[in-house]
């Protein structure tokens, strides 16, 4: 998906001036790349929200016209507010063709489940893998079926088809889905009379021993009063 936004070229400012800023509205960021020194930017914070929104859960380039120029770039950082959970700041990097770049691919899961039908639970252990190849070789998504998943089966990385061009880190073994078998009452019973039965243990120790030191504390002020 390529995304299409503006913004405005910025000096060096003080951590005071960019709160000002982000009250007005703005959310600072920066444009780098290799043998680029990174261009400060800052984004109407309402006109890049409605254009993010439309990202979510697919691979998104952003076109940035900064002063007329045009930059090809992928989010690579983003700062949120643990409170507001509003951009603070975002870091875009900058696209050179025939340069590979690395970056997470979504993971999409296809087909009914025929062991959750049966009262398996469906294990997703990844959502994302991340991948390196040319801007021009980047996938939407990387589709997973699994439609033939009954209850203790799983699937793995070196099972599924990636697209060609791309590298990956990740080992032919490492799953991906898996559909594990429901819980017996009776295991989670047991669990939680053993549960019951450390807190007893730990209430038991906690008693003897507040005992030990009333008898302590007894026998101290015994021999005060002898002396």
């Amino acid at each position: 998906m390529n995304i299409k936004i503006e913004a405005k070229s910025r000096k060096v400012e003080k951590r005071s001036d960019l709160k000002n800023y982000r009250k007005e509205g703005l959310i600072p960021a920066i444009i780098y790349g290799e043998g680029n020194e990174g261009l400060k930017i800052f984004l109407n914070r309402i006109a890049f929200l409605k254009q993010y929104k439309k990202t979510f859960g697919e691979v998104a380039f952003f076109d940035i016209k900064v002063d007329g120029k045009d930059f090809k770039t992928i989010i690579k950082e983003k700062q949120i507010h643990p409170v507001t959970h509003e951009f603070v700041h975002i870091d875009f990097l900058l696209l050179h063709k025939g340069k590979p770049i690395t970056l997470g691919i979504p993971v999409k899961y296809i087909g009914e489940v025929p062991g959750v039908q049966e009262g398996g639970l469906l294990e997703i252990i990844h959502r994302e893998i991340e991948i390196s190849c040319l801007p021009k070789d980047v996938p939407d998504d990387i589709v997973v079926d699994v439609s033939a998943l009954n209850i203790g089966d799983s699937i793995h990385f070196g099972d599924i088809s990636m697209p060609e061009n791309i590298e990956t880190n990740i080992s032919d073994i490492t799953t991906l889905v898996a559909v594990r078998a429901p819980r017996k009452e009776e295991e989670i019973e047991v669990e939680e009379e053993e549960i019951e039965g450390e807190e007893g243990e730990e209430g038991k120790e906690e008693g003897e021993e507040g005992k030990e030191k009333e008898k302590e504390g007894t026998s101290e002020s015994s021999k005060d009063k002898k002396e």
